[in-house]
């Protein structure tokens, strides 16, 4: 059966490169014979068939339409000047083949070692070369070390009675690296260079740890960079294997047999191999990798288990084997004597332009009269290639006069495909109280002191200490200076959308609110649900506090400069915090129930008594209390700041030159 690829762009499968005299009268004859019955269209260069200084346009057309390089390296190959310049030219088309990457095989019909460290007959032809031109001679050195190091099929002993046979075996491999699993990468790859220079240097460095972790942030790349750095490598494995979506696909009915049968099939060659489950499957993995120098991509790995089901020891790689792993999780694997760590950081500013104008308007920079919209766009993606790429794409057929108002749209509502890539991160936390934490902190508390903000949602019971590490852990929010909370905006705007989905026509039905213009129209039209929220006034707006009675389960409410008429007992007794700056209040009212408060914080606020006369205010276990000021009508017991299980602000702290206070009920 003829071999059939998807290459359209290739009109030869095989280049075949050969100094015929040095390989045995017929060799050549039979390889090329093989090669073509087995359905591989090959182009034939034997030194002794064609002879000019230069490679002719025939032939330098030929290599640009071939697939793989067969170059076969014989005693006196090095003898040959236009053997070398050929392969020079091989080597360089290897490199500049990107994305699409051409395969050079080596077939050595001498020993390995006389190319690699051109010895012999090899050091007696570079002698007689360098007395001509040591720099030429030079650059043929340098490529035959290169393609040594790519491996090869060998001549056993240099036995003629094994030809027939090793000319098979040539052509099996053909097959094989004709067969090699390729994967598709975007175009448009801004600084690829770069950010896949570690991650190859460690890829040559067979004597290096087995496992390379890719990670940081959704949409940031990793796929991407897997995919090219695996296409770069895969001619230094004797088999690679990339398994693609390994978090969804392990959802899926079988979807971890499903997964072993395919890096089965792939490694092996065989897609007639049977999994009858998932230990059998793990059994038959463990022979397959463990005799073979192999490359392993496991792209968008969710948790440590779905590694386990495919790869259940290091122990079972052969030597020099390598498994690249992508994911969100900074601590998918601890050990780091067993991997390497590669954190894939957001473009910079130049870069994301470049990457939005060529998805916008094919080029690296906008169009005149563009600048100023393109960088609107490229400042809210903030160096996420997919938010750049989704954007560039969208906004490409729209006409400037329209652009402003695509960005406004597109700034108010988060871009559906940028949104669905997100929201994975967002589904992949461990349980719900890790989904309420981070919804909260994206719609509350970004830029807040991490303690401050732990105290309020443990409060909540939602364990935030620890919650709030494993969302560092997996890139959904990062400790700035001052130990502030800081989000990536892309991700803020992924969880309020999750919130905004809740009820897109209804604000007064959603589980929070954060925006201003939302809480005063809920509050104004009381049309609020039992629902956790805060709300941001001006000094111009004044509300009844009827309008929080439907709250019944309120937790969090801030009320920055805003004003509350009527009677406090409507004040939801289920707060955890209260924070009401510039509040016009000279003395908290009498009816307030506030057993569950953990913070209150009022400052720059008028308030200077607690209340009046003699009142016993039940604050529960509130331990924050922030900007009251001097007059009390009640006892404190300070508590020793450097015992604090928190760091308060400074604002307006006056308590004895104490900062923290447990309020006596």
């Amino acid at each position: 059966m003829a071999f059939s690829t998807s290459w359209s762009q290739y009109n030869y499968h095989v280049f075949l490169s050969l100094r015929g005299k040095d390989t045995g009268k017929g060799f050549g004859d039979h390889l090329y014979t093989a090669l073509e019955q087995a359905g591989f269209h090959t182009f034939r260069d034997d030194d002794e068939i064609v002879r000019r200084e230069e490679l002719d346009i025939e032939l330098q057309k030929a290599m640009q339409e071939s697939k793989l390089f067969l170059v076969v390296f014989s005693k006196d190959f090095a003898s040959s000047t236009w053997c070398l310049d050929q392969l020079v030219k091989i080597m360089d088309l290897r490199r500049r083949s990107f994305p699409h990457h051409i395969v050079v095989m080596p077939v050595f019909y001498v020993d390995p070692m006389l190319v690699s460290d051109q010895a012999d007959s090899y050091a007696a032809a570079f002698a007689s070369h360098e007395e001509n031109s040591k720099e030429k001679a030079e650059i043929w050195r340098a490529a035959l070390r290169e393609v040594s190091d790519l491996g090869g099929m060998v001549l056993q002993d240099g036995c003629i009675r094994y030809q027939a046979e090793f000319v098979q075996d040539i052509v099996k491999e053909v097959r094989k690296k004709l067969n090699r699993p390729i994967v598709h990468t975007p175009s448009h790859l801004i600084g690829i260079e770069s950010r896949i220079a570690d991650i190859d240097l460690w890829l040559q460095d067979s004597s290096s740890v087995p496992i390379g972790i890719i990670y940081g942030i959704g949409g940031v790349g990793k796929t991407t960079i897997a995919k090219e750095v695996f296409n770069l490598s895969l001619d230094r494995f004797e088999a690679s294997c990339f398994l693609p979506n390994i978090r969804e696909t392990s959802k899926q009915p079988n979807g971890m047999g499903f997964l072993q049968k395919q890096l089965l099939n792939t490694v092996l060659y065989d897609k007639n191999v049977k999994v009858n489950n998932e230990a059998d499957g793990s059994n038959k993995i463990k022979d397959a990798i463990g005799c073979r120098r192999v490359l392993i991509v496991l792209d968008d790995v969710g948790h440590l288990e779905q590694v386990n089901m495919i790869v259940a020891t290091w122990d079972w790689l052969y030597k020099g084997s390598k498994i690249i792993i992508t994911t969100r999780h900074k601590r998918l694997l601890k050990d780091d004597k067993i991997c390497r760590k590669f954190r894939i950081e957001e473009l910079g500013d130049d870069e994301s332009l470049q990457l939005f104008s060529q998805h916008v308007f094919g080029k690296a920079n906008p169009n005149d009269g563009f600048m100023e919209h393109s960088l609107r766009a490229v400042k809210y993606c903030c160096g996420i290639p997919l938010a750049l790429r989704e954007w560039g794409t969208f906004l490409s057929d729209i006409d400037i006069s329209e652009w402003n108002n695509a960005l406004d749209k597109l700034e108010a509502i988060l871009h559906n495909g940028i949104f669905k890539v997100l929201r994975v991160s967002y589904d992949s936390l461990k349980d719900d109280l890790a989904r309420r934490l981070f919804l909260h902190i994206a719609c509350f508390f970004i830029g807040m002191e991490s303690d401050y903000v732990t105290k309020i949602l443990d409060g909540c019971e939602l364990f935030a200490k620890a919650g709030i590490q494993d969302l560092v852990d997996r890139f959904l929010l990062t400790i700035g200076e001052n130990n502030r909370l800081i989000m990536h905006p892309l991700l803020r705007d992924m969880a309020r959308e999750i919130v905004r989905q809740e009820s897109p026509d209804d604000p007064g039905r959603r589980s929070r609110l954060w925006s201003h213009d939302d809480s005063i129209s809920v509050l104004r039209e009381n049309t609020s649900a039992d629902t956790d929220c805060t709300t941001s006034f001006s000094m111009s707006h004044e509300f009844e506090m009827k309008a929080l009675q439907k709250m019944r389960n309120l937790q969090l409410l801030q009320l920055n400069y805003g004003k509350l008429k009527g009677n406090y007992k409507y004040l939801p007794r289920s707060l955890i915090w209260l924070s009401w700056h510039g509040s016009p209040l000279k003395c908290m009212p009498s009816c307030l129930h506030l057993e569950k408060l953990v913070v209150l914080d009022m400052q720059r606020s008028s308030l200077k008594h607690i209340w009046h006369g003699t009142k016993v205010l039940t604050l529960g276990d509130m331990n924050i209390l922030i900007g009251v000021l001097k007059a009390y009508d009640f006892t404190i017991r300070p508590y020793n700041y450097y015992d604090c299980p928190v760091v308060c602000f400074k604002e307006n702290i006056n308590f004895d030159n104490h900062r923290l206070y447990r309020l006596n009920s």
